[in-house]
C-alpha cells in the first residue's frame, strides 16, 4: 500500500498549499492550531493523506484512544491530512495540510511531499510557522521568512533565502527540496514572545491566520479570534504585573523598541528578515547569554 493516500482527486485550478507542522516549526502551538483554524474557517474537506507507520516511532510519538460521535472506542495515529477548498470567485483553489514532523525516514517523506505537490499541479507551497523569540509580546506579532517569488517577497516583506547553517527542521528540509525541484515555496514565521509560554497563543492564530490568508488573496476578518486575542493580551498583561522578573525584561524591550523607533529603523516584520532557522538560532544565543549570567539564574 502506497504511504501517500487519496480518499478521491478534486479538480482543482492552480491551488496554493498552506502547510502547517507540529514539530520544530509550531512555537506556542501557533502553526498547527492556524492550520486547524483555516480549515474549519473555510470548511475544506479531506481528500488525501499520509500513512503515519513508516515515519513515527509510536513509543515516542503514541496513537490517542478516544471515543466517536457514535459512542464507539478508536484509535487515533499520527496523522498527516490534506483538505481542500474550491474558490471559484479567485483563479486558483487551496489545499491546507496539517502534520506532524516525523521521526524516521525524512527523505522518503519530503519525497511524498513533493509527489503530492506534483500530482495537485501546486501553484506555490507555503509553510505556516511560529518560533520562540525575545519580542514584546503586546506588539503587533513581527514575522520573519522568506520566497522564492522577487513579487511576493517585496510584497510580503520576505527574505530571498536564508544563510542559517545548522540544525533544522522539517520545514528546512522541504524547502530546500522545493528549491532543487524548482518549485515556487514560501516559509512564513510568526515570532511568538518565549516568556509568554501559553499554548496555544490566540494572537499568534490570528496574526498567521491573517498572513495565510492574505497570501492567498482572501478575507482576513475573524471577529471572534479577534476579540479571543485582545482577551488574551489583557490576561498576559495582568500575568506580567505579578511577575517582577518578567516585567523588568518586557520594559527592557518596551525602551529598546523606543529606540529603534526614534532611529527610523524598520520593525522586525518590516526588515528584510532571516529565516525561522536564523532567529531561532539567535534565539538559542540569546539563552545561553542568560544561563551564563548568575544573576538571571
Amino acid at each position: 500500500m502506497d504511504a501517500l493516500q487519496f480518499e478521491e482527486m478534486p479538480e482543482m485550478r492552480h491551488p496554493y498549499l498552506l502547510l502547517t507542522y507540529d514539530g520544530w516549526s509550531n512555537a506556542a502551538g501557533v502553526a498547527t492550531a492556524t492550520g486547524q483554524f483555516l480549515i474549519d474557517h473555510l470548511e475544506a474537506k479531506r481528500f488525501a493523506s499520509i500513512d503515519p507507520e513508516e515515519f513515527y516511532s509510536f513509543a515516542e510519538q503514541r496513537p490517542q484512544a478516544r471515543y466517536n460521535d457514535a459512542g464507539e472506542r478508536e484509535i487515533i495515529w499520527p496523522q498527516n491530512e490534506f483538505y481542500f477548498c474550491a474558490q471559484p470567485h479567485l483563479g486558483h483553489d487551496i489545499i491546507i495540510a496539517t502534520g506532524i514532523e516525523p521521526h524516521l525516514k525524512w527523505r522518503t517523506f519530503t519525497n511524498l511531499l513533493i509527489e503530492f505537490i506534483k500530482r495537485c499541479e501546486v501553484h506555490q507551497t507555503i509553510t505556516l510557522g511560529a518560533l520562540w523569540a525575545d519580542v514584546l509580546y503586546s506588539a503587533p506579532v513581527p514575522f520573519s521568512g522568506s520566497s522564492t517569488d522577487p513579487e511576493q517577497a517585496e510584497r510580503m516583506g520576505l527574505g530571498s533565502g536564508s544563510r542559517y547553517e545548522g540544525p533544522t527542521g522539517m520545514v528546512g528540509v522541504l524547502h530546500d527540496t522545493l528549491r532543487r525541484n524548482n518549485l515556487s515555496s514560501a516559509s512564513i514565521w510568526a515570532n511568538m514572545p518565549y516568556y509568554v509560554s501559553v499554548t496555544p497563543n490566540p494572537k499568534g492564530i490570528l496574526a498567521l491566520s491573517r498572513r495565510g490568508m492574505e497570501i492567498v488573496g482572501l478575507p482576513t476578518d475573524f471577529p471572534e479570534l479577534e476579540e479571543e486575542a485582545s482577551d488574551f493580551d489583557s490576561r498576559v498583561a495582568e500575568a506580567i504585573a505579578k511577575d517582577p522578573k518578567v516585567q523588568a525584561h518586557v520594559k527592557d524591550l518596551e525602551r529598546r523598541a523606543a529606540r529603534e523607533q526614534q532611529r527610523s529603523r524598520p520593525s522586525l516584520a518590516q526588515d528584510a528578515p532571516a529565516s525561522g532557522d536564523d532567529l531561532a538560532a539567535e534565539f538559542e544565543r540569546f539563552l545561553r547569554e542568560q544561563r551564563g549570567n548568575p544573576e538571571d539564574r
